[in-house]
Parts: structure tokens; sequence; C-alpha cells
């Protein structure tokens, strides 16, 4: 996910190799990135570029490259938002959180370790799943009485479900209610992507998620975002 040589769904990129076998559009070379495996089993998250490769350069298309924001301002939105998740997340239900680094500043301000590329589950301030599969999940909400979901769009991209949390399966969901679906992200990089994405591999799922929704960017603080659905493209 971290490479801009993918197509946002798999009708994009059925578009996109027959206007390149047509002649409409041309190719140029795209980086092939992604995590540093070495450092990763080392706790630590990083990307490195492995080659290049030359893409169809459309780019409605295509994805971007995914970006990681490392400013100051960055850090001080995330400690917001993650302060006010600390105040909602007392509501006693269990929040699944997905990947990224403004879901793991969550965690880290009620003191726990985030999984860096997994799902993990919080209740209660307590860490109650760790490195969820969507089987955990699906076995939690049996469980549980109300959960909620906690994602972040991927840099740059704007996806927010379908890539980076496949845990997050279209059962999983079905059955937490897109209602109890919240959305983080800092300012600059919400303003960064034209709209938030949905890929859950269910096409009607998309069409339900596809809607302005709120996303948390501060303490206290949401703005209204586009979602749409990637298999419309």
């Amino acid at each position: 996910m971290h490479s801009g040589v993918f197509a946002i769904s798999p009708q994009a990129a059925a578009e996109l190799a027959i206007n390149y076998v047509r002649g409409d559009i041309k190719l140029r070379e795209t980086e092939i990135v992604d995590v540093d495996e070495e450092l990763y089993r080392a706790g630590e998250l990083a990307t490195r570029l492995y080659a290049a490769a030359l893409t169809p350069h459309q780019p409605a298309l295509v994805q971007e490259r995914k970006r990681i924001y490392l400013s100051g301002d960055e850090e001080e939105f995330k400690d917001q938002i993650a302060l006010f998740s600390a105040e909602f997340m007392r509501d006693g239900s269990a929040y699944i959180l997905g990947a990224g680094t403004t879901t793991a500043k969550i965690a880290k301000g009620l003191g726990l370790e985030k999984t860096l590329l997994g799902v993990d589950v919080i209740q209660n301030g307590q860490l109650i799943l760790k490195d969820a599969s969507e089987k955990d999940l699906l076995a939690l909400l049996d469980e549980k009485a109300s959960v909620k979901i906690i994602v972040s769009p991927i840099g740059a991209q704007g996806f927010i479900l379908g890539r980076g949390s496949q845990q997050i399966s279209p059962a999983v969901l079905r059955r937490v209610g897109e209602e109890n679906l919240i959305i983080v992200s800092t300012p600059h990089k919400l303003a960064e992507i034209p709209r938030l994405l949905v890929d859950t591999g269910d096409a009607d799922l998309d069409c339900l998620l596809a809607k302005k929704r709120l996303v948390v960017t501060g303490y206290r603080l949401a703005q209204r975002k586009e979602t749409a659905a990637a298999s419309l493209f």
C-alpha cells in the first residue's frame, strides 16, 4: 500500500489497461516502496525503496504513494485527537483500532502500546485484543454489547477501509454498523486528500459507506469529508 503502482480498484486497473493498449495514456517510472522488514522486527516503522517500475499514468485511477507526515504540528494534532479520544472512549464500548500512527497515538495516550501495522482492541483503558484477526473480531462481537471502530486514512491515498486493515472485514463492519465508524485524521493530511476511499471488497457495503462523513481532526474538532467507493472509479 506504500507504493504508487497500484490501481485504486480492479475496475480502475481494467480501465488503465484498456487506455494504455489504445495509446490514450503514457507510462511513467513509479517507486516501489514497502515497509523495511528488518526495522519492523526491531519495533520501528519505516519504509524502504526497493525498485521502480513503469506504470500507466492516469492519476484519477492510480493511488498515490503513501506519505508519512512528521512535522511538529502533525504531532500536536495527533496529541489533541488522542486526548479527545480518551474522553469518548470512557463509554464502556470496545474500540477496534485500525492501523496507523494516529491510532497508535490514541493508544499511547492511554498508556498502551499498539501493534505497529495491526488491529488492536481497547476497552475501559485496557488492551483486550492485540494484533487481532477477523476471526478474533467476530468472536469479540459475539461477546460485547457495544463495539466501535476507529480508523485513519492512508496519507495521500485516502483509503480508510480495505487497505491496511483487512481484518476489519465486511462481516465485521456490518455487525458493528456504519454509524459506529469513527474516522480520525490530522487537518494537514485530510486537506491533501481529495476524498476518503473505501474498498472493502463488498460493493454494496462500499456504497453504504460512501457519503460525507465526520472526521475528528483535533480536540473536539471535526470536519466533513466526502467518502467514495473505490470500485466506482
